[in-house]
């Protein structure tokens, strides 16, 4: 009887380590938004031209919603900075944070298509910001969802990933 006791233990142990495991998992860091964007435009050379947008904003449903199609339920944070003239200059940069790691690859497949979207308008009336659009980046990292259009990309990039990494 008593090893049956300690079968039993031992395996609802291991289950309840496995659980215990797996909710950790899936749970995501904070990350400032507003810091993360401030090294990010920073690394762009160009601050002073761009708005800034962030799910600490009222209506911030409704401001993602320009940017992306993700049920605002899975989203725990995000910002967007834009050219203040948009009409001449296609910098953006935004950034998702999900609630949960399992719906990273929509938030970046929504930054693909908005940037899909992006790039057909301005082949349209702005042409000369084509070469920035086709060199744009859309990645992921940890529980992040990353779009860059700018002239330096691949500057950015590397704030976004030093800040993450300190």
């Amino acid at each position: 009887m008593t090893s049956i006791k300690k079968t039993v233990a031992v395996v609802l142990s291991v289950f309840i380590l496995c659980g215990w495991l797996t909710a950790c998992g899936d749970e995501v860091e904070e990350v400032s938004m507003y810091d993360l964007n401030h090294a990010m435009l920073e690394a762009a050379g160009n601050p002073e031209d761009m708005k800034y947008a962030s799910s600490a904003d009222a209506n911030p449903q409704d401001l993602l919603a320009h940017v992306s199609n993700i049920d605002y339920g899975k989203v725990k944070g995000f910002f967007i900075s834009y050219a203040a003239d948009g009409s001449v200059n296609a910098d953006e940069i935004v950034v998702i944070q999900v609630k949960k790691k399992a719906d990273l690859n929509e938030a970046a497949a929504s930054l693909r298509i908005h940037l899909d979207t992006r790039k057909t308008l301005y082949a349209t009336y702005a042409k000369e910001q084509m070469p920035k659009l086709e060199k744009a980046r859309v990645f992921t990292r940890e529980s992040l969802a990353v779009l860059i259009v700018c002239d330096k990309p691949d500057q950015v990039e590397n704030a976004f990933h030093q800040f993450l990494n300190k």
